[in-house]
């Protein structure tokens, strides 16, 4: 039971707190968005990547560029309908860095999934652009992976 008093008393003092004395680091709040892309990812799901991701979004992979949000989210959709599975999808050695309304969060990944009952490994490094909107979200504008 003592463990849980700091826990009380932190959660004690947030109530007291306006909410722009708790506002999020910048970077923590581009961390989380990028996270929540990793799961969206992770279970194909869509809606979850379609709001975190710009409607002129490009992607530059393997040496091909692929412009406009649909472009990226149909694939992930359709793997979905095939039944397709992410059996691993890990961020790591993340670094994010924000410029005013603009940040890049480069990491090294690694994906593994099946596909018509055949499995594919993927691993390289990943740099991704976010923006700041004006509502107060950061949303996915540009991603370049390599090996």
């Amino acid at each position: 039971m003592l463990p849980s008093l700091p826990l009380a008393l932190f959660a004690l003092t947030l109530l007291h707190l306006s909410p722009a004395q708790v506002r999020a680091e910048p970077e923590a709040v581009v961390s989380a968005t990028l996270q929540e892309l990793r799961k969206g990812e992770l279970f194909l799901d869509v809606d979850t990547l379609a709001d975190r991701i710009a409607a002129s979004f490009t992607v530059i992979e393997g040496g091909y560029r692929v412009s406009g949000s649909f472009g990226y989210l149909e694939p992930i959709r359709r793997l979905r309908e095939r039944a397709g599975q992410v059996k691993e999808l890990r961020f790591e050695q993340v670094v994010v860095r924000v410029y005013g309304a603009s940040a890049i969060a480069s990491y090294r990944y690694v994906k593994s999934w099946k596909d018509s009952g055949v499995r594919h490994t993927e691993e390289g490094w990943s740099s991704d652009v976010f923006e700041l909107r004006d509502d107060g979200a950061w949303i996915l504008v540009h991603r370049q992976r390599g090996k």
